[in-house]
């Protein structure tokens, strides 16, 4: 929390004011859902709710900055306010967590004011955990919030999800997101369109794509997925490659490539697969959309999977899932030979 206090982000500001109009009707709720695609800053926004609520003295709807509480904040060490998420990045938010923080919500704040719980992802709760917080959403304490980020809010039991005042945040419009963007790319090499588009529209997510050799990462992996398509490499060699590392980010980039695949099946402009390489866009020339659909229903049960905490041999689920994808693409070229197109 180096920049402090957070501002929100400009796509936020109209969701922004209606939690401001809340907070001066004295309406806020208990529990809150902020439900969004990855990458469109839904935690940024929770975290500067947070600090507008634990200031002492807040100014036009923005925390001071100088108040004990801000200090505290400051140094996140702020004893009522608590960020709950998993013990390890990919992995499930266990019940001992969840029953731990229920115990500390049900004292008083420390601070004498508002009591603020941030989890992080909510879908990330496996069952027996997301039913230790169903007690804390059906009696809430006075002057609590808590406010669950879902990145997928189906995947979230509907027990916790009718619970929570839910508030959906749509992908920001790009032009709006390039005027952010492009005095941030000042100095480099990177453009705003291109980089969005591999993003898939999410400013974060394009902004977070500069750090490191993260875009030279994701060049590598269309690649080998294209030469994977190509039967240039089996599957058994990508799975080999792929599975030491961020296997849930790796299935979500999937998960995006595949509907930008959908989107261009059917005529819709779609910025990254303008950008994906000519021959990968004629192998798919002939895929089934049906059967595209089918995969892509499988490839979203294996991410659940995932974050079950059911902890899968991901090496095997990724050539799984690869196999799959080969089969996929050699019905689709024997479909479309058989009829002729």
């Amino acid at each position: 929390m180096s920049d402090f206090p957070i501002h929100p982000y400009p796509w936020q500001l109209p969701e922004w004011q209606q939690l401001m109009q809340q907070i001066a009707a004295q309406k806020l709720p208990h529990a809150m859902m902020f439900a969004g695609p990855r990458g469109i800053g839904k935690r940024h926004l929770a975290d500067a709710l947070a600090q507008l609520l634990l200031c002492d003295a807040p100014i036009e709807g923005t925390a001071c900055g100088k108040c004990r509480g801000c200090e505290l904040n400051k140094a996140q060490t702020h004893p009522d306010l608590v960020w709950l998420e998993p013990e390890e990045a990919g992995k499930a938010i266990k019940v001992d967590q969840v029953r731990e923080l229920t115990e500390s919500l049900g004292k008083t704040a420390q601070q004498g004011g508002y009591k603020v719980v941030i989890i992080e992802p909510a879908e990330a709760m496996n069952g027996n955990a997301a039913n230790a917080l169903l007690k804390s959403l059906e009696e809430p304490a006075a002057n609590t919030l808590l406010v669950l980020i879902a990145h997928s809010p189906s995947a979230v039991l509907p027990t916790i999800r009718s619970r929570c005042q839910l508030r959906k945040f749509p992908m920001p419009r790009s032009e709006q997101v390039i005027r952010w963007l492009s005095p941030l790319l000042v100095g480099t090499t990177a453009t705003p369109e291109p980089l969005l588009a591999a993003a898939r529209g999410a400013p974060l997510a394009a902004l977070a794509l500069l750090q490191g050799d993260a875009l030279e990462q994701r060049e590598q992996t269309l690649q080998l997925f294209t030469r994977l398509s190509l039967g240039q490499i089996s599957a058994i060699e990508v799975a080999a490659q792929w599975h030491g590392g961020d296997v849930q980010g790796l299935l979500e980039w999937l998960l995006s490539l595949l509907h930008s695949i959908a989107r261009w099946k059917v005529g819709a402009d779609d910025a990254q697969m303008q950008h994906a390489p000519v021959e990968l866009r004629e192998r798919l020339s002939h895929l089934n959309l049906p059967l595209l659909h089918r995969y892509v229903e499988k490839l979203m049960l294996s991410k659940k999977q995932l974050l079950s905490g059911s902890n899968p041999n991901k090496q095997l689920l990724l050539e799984e899932l690869l196999l799959d994808w080969g089969a996929l693409l050699r019905a689709s070229t024997n479909r479309a030979m058989a009829s002729g197109h």
